[in-house]
Parts: structure tokens; sequence; C-alpha cells
């Protein structure tokens, strides 16, 4: 009984896979529920001008953003997340409205997505840092 319920099974198989491969691409589509999906990266940037102010008393910062990426990859919301000082977040807000992404994709279709950008301000040839940049 076991062994007619085993050949059964191999037989089934067999079968199966023979048909799998007997048939055209076309013929057989799986469909797993995977999308085939991109997400939006950076082409072209804008480098940020540094707050004069900042500049002078020689302090460094950083500021967080949240960008919403329109399907033709411009830049269309501009959220700050977290910034050392808001002389940084409003000259890198004014930044990244001028850059260009690559925008994502969902099967094959440009779509809108967020994207999170660190924009960073250092100073070059600063030998010492300001404490407050610390």
């Amino acid at each position: 009984m076991k062994t007619r319920f085993i050949s059964f099974c191999v037989l089934a198989l067999a079968m199966a896979s023979g048909a799998l491969f007997a048939s055209s691409p076309e013929e057989v589509a799986i469909d797993f529920g995977i999308e085939d999906k991109t997400d939006a990266y950076v082409l072209e940037t804008v480098k940020p001008q540094y707050p004069q102010e900042m500049l002078q008393r020689g302090i460094q910062g950083k500021t967080l953003l949240l960008l919403r990426v329109d399907e033709r990859g411009e830049v269309s919301d501009v959220r700050v997340v977290s910034t050392s000082n808001d002389s940084f977040a409003d000259a890198a807000i004014k930044s990244v409205k001028n850059w260009y992404f690559q925008p994502g994709t969902q099967n094959g279709v440009p779509v809108p997505q967020t994207v999170t950008v660190p924009v960073s301000f250092l100073i070059e040839d600063l030998k010492t840092p300001a404490l407050a940049s610390l």
C-alpha cells in the first residue's frame, strides 16, 4: 500500500514538472504576490549655502530632512526631522528643493515616495570647531 502511494506521488510530481518544463513561459505564470519596487535615488544635488553667521562663528551642524519625491523625480514637500540649528535647516530646505531624483517605481511605473536625507554643514579648513557644534 505504501509503495503504491509513493509511486503515485512520484508519478504525479514527474507529470507536473514535465508539464511545467513543456509549457512556454507565457503559458505558465506564477504570481508570488511580490511587486517589483525600486526606491528613489538622487541624480542631481545643489550644495547648500552655508549660513554666514554660523560660518563666521565656526559652527558646524546637521539637518535631517524628510522629502516627498514625486513621480517626475522632483521634490514636492520638505519637512525637518531634526536639526542642530534653524539656520542650517533653512539652508538645507532651500538646497534640496532644487535636487533632482530618479523616481521610485512600482511594477515599472514611477510613483511618489518619501525619502530621508541628511544634510551636513562642515567647514573644511576649520582647525578647532566651536563648542556649540560638538
